[in-house]
Parts: C-alpha cells; structure tokens; sequence
C-alpha cells in the first residue's frame, strides 16, 4: 500500500443532496486511525469498536456550529470497562479504551459494541471552547451494529431525521473505517412538494452500499458518493483533514496535581516522592522530580 493511497483518506467530506434538502457527513480514516490504534494495541475487537466510534465521532462532530470537541464514550461492567472517541472541530482525533483483558470473548475479531458493553451506555457530549459549556445525551447502548446507536441517539436525543451506515475492517496488518451520515434538514420539512421524500430516497440509496465499497481504498469518497447519490445532485462541499492529535499538555498535568488533595497525591507518587504520568490517549509519559511536585503544589 502506497503513501499516496493513504493520504487521499483521513478526511471527512460534506456534502448537500437536493440543494440542501438533506445534508451528509462522509468519513473515511486510515493513516491518522492506524497510528492511533497500532500505539495502543488492543485486541482486534476493542480496537474494531473504538475505530467504529472515532469514525462516527468524526461525523458527528463536524455538525457542529461552534468551536469546541464532541466525545462519545461508553461505559459499563462488562469486558469493555470504558471507551472514548473525541474529535475537535480542527479536525483532530484521539481515542481509548479500556478492558477486562482476560475475557474468552476476546478471542473473536469482531464483535458489536453490544457484546462487549452489555447493558453499557453511551455519552454524546458537545463542549464549547469559549464558554466551556456542555451538551450532552446518555443513551443505551443498542443492539446490533454501532449504527444503531447512532440512529437512536440522533432520533431520541436529536430528533432530527438521520441514516448512518458505519463499519470497519482489519487486514494485511492495517485498519480502515468509514461512516456515511445522511441527515433531513428544515429545508424537507418545508419543501412544497411533500410527496417527494428526498431524505428517504437517499437512505434507500444509502443503505444498497456493500461494506467492500465503503471501505475500498482503490475508490474515492467524492466517486463513490456520486455513485450513490448521483440521480439526488449530490454537491460536495470543502473537505476537513482529519489528523491523529493529542491535547495533553504540561499545564494540563499542572492544573490537576494542582487541584487533588495530599492524600490522593500519596497513593499515585512513588516511594522517593517522584511521580509519572502516562496520558491514557497519547501515552506520552511526564516524570516529575519530588522537587518538581513540590514546586507545582506550593
């Protein structure tokens, strides 16, 4: 596999059907989602499922009308203790999971979220940059593909008309994800001609796609969306470059050993007074000198 084949990926591309009566998200990530998984290297199911939710992330996300980061992640007590997809509107991504590693049922390559959650939920958060205000929708997690927890959210948290199809694939030793969202827009609602539902034409055409389409590497988004929407006047719109990037950082570490109590600190610092800290996404790890601690806390 080339360079320049991966790079035509790691995008999510807009795009309007009907002159805006329905609008969509396409997203497909290789380089950025490799670099991602391949640093922590979980077991093929785990990392099957976190690349299903950065991708879905990634089209939810770019939905946004302001500056800021949508998460989703799960939760339960099952084998996947927790998982967490973030995108940020400059288009970056990072994501982890974390896991009962002695489970059997991880012995399988795939499996839907809904085995590795049972009766887990998920949490949709949109944040603010500039206000730092948060929205957010717990759901729980449906059975099935992941797409069905997608379609619930959007239909009871949302309740916006929406289709989306999402799947990923491991093999000669690289992962691949893609997602197609379609949503109804105020537009259909109020269009004259309500006996021509462009929104549920689109999902018809949407959902005749093969997962071999989707996650072909030798097709491109804007074809493959032509293929499928042509006969709608599908309009593709500006592309957002999606990059694998941390937002760990030393004043990060600082506000939060600034804001724990001593005795917390005690049961997290090593027997000479030092301290590491590993970023669960990144895994870039911090080591602080007692000195240092002492110089952060006073």
């Amino acid at each position: 596999m080339t360079n320049d084949c991966i790079e035509k990926f790691d995008k999510i591309i807009p795009f309007t059907l009907k002159k805006s009566k329905v609008r969509g998200r396409f997203v497909k990530l290789d380089k950025s989602l490799n670099t991602i998984l391949k640093r922590h290297n979980y077991e093929a199911a785990i990392s099957l499922s976190l690349a299903d939710i950065l991708c879905s992330s990634c089209c939810i996300g770019s939905l946004l009308k302001f500056n800021g980061f949508f998460t989703i992640q799960g939760s339960s007590k099952d084998t996947l203790k927790t998982i967490l997809a973030e995108y940020s509107s400059e288009g970056n991504i990072r994501g982890y999971a974390g896991y009962d590693t002695k489970k059997t049922i991880l012995e399988k390559d795939k499996l839907n979220l809904d085995q590795l959650m049972s009766k887990g939920h998920l949490a949709f958060t949109a944040i603010e940059s500039k206000s730092n205000k948060r929205y957010q929708s717990i759901i729980p997690v449906q059975n099935g593909n992941f797409s069905n927890s997608i379609d619930y959210y959007f239909k009871n948290s949302e309740q916006i008309n929406s289709e989306i199809i999402c799947s990923s694939d491991f093999s000669n030793n690289n992962y691949i994800s893609a997602a197609i969202l379609i949503q109804r827009t105020p537009k259909e609602y109020n269009s004259s001609n309500d006996h021509c539902d462009f929104f549920e034409e689109a999902k018809l055409f949407l959902n005749s796609i093969k997962k071999t389409e989707l996650l072909s590497r030798n097709i491109s988004i804007e074809d493959l969306l032509y293929k499928l929407f042509h006969s709608l006047d599908v309009r593709v719109l500006e592309e957002i470059k999606v990059k694998d990037k941390c937002r760990c950082s030393f004043e990060r570490v600082k506000n939060t050993l600034s804001n724990i109590s001593e005795s917390e600190l005690s049961d997290i610092k090593f027997s000479d007074g030092s301290l590491d800290i590993k970023c669960e996404f990144c895994k870039k790890l911090t080591s602080l000198s007692k000195e240092d601690l002492y110089s952060i806390r006073k």
